[in-house]
């Protein structure tokens, strides 16, 4: 399958990148409006997301909102932000400490990286 033309302009597209922009074609079936789509909807629910973490008390609902950002994640091909995410729920389900800000810093690092590949 050939790389989307987003994999072929980014600059930072190796295996130290944030989204995995070969992992993003691969899901994407190579559509490169599919992919932007999929980018800015990651960037939108990540936000709204830790803003949700942030305020809620409920632990199952802080589970599950970590867990459903963690398949989105991997959708795009965002797997640092994927990890934190999957060892924020191990923790999550054996003790009460849900210190969210290696999930805050994954977010924000890989919503930097799709804003500078979005506009350019």
């Amino acid at each position: 399958m050939a790389p989307s033309s987003m994999a072929r302009v980014a600059g930072r597209g190796g295996p130290e990148a944030p989204i995995n922009l070969v992992q993003l074609a691969t899901n994407t079936l190579g559509n490169r409006d599919l992919e932007v789509q999929v980018l800015h909807l990651f960037k939108s629910q990540s936000s709204t997301t830790l803003e949700r973490l942030a305020c809620e008390n409920d632990a199952g609902v802080r589970l599950d909102l970590v867990h459903t950002l963690k398949g989105s994640a991997r959708a795009i091909g965002a797997e640092r932000v994927a990890m934190v995410c999957e060892n924020l729920e191990v923790r999550m389900q054996s003790t009460s400490d849900t210190a969210t800000e290696g999930l805050i810093a994954a977010v924000d690092e890989a919503n930097r990286y799709i804003r500078d590949l979005l506009e350019g």
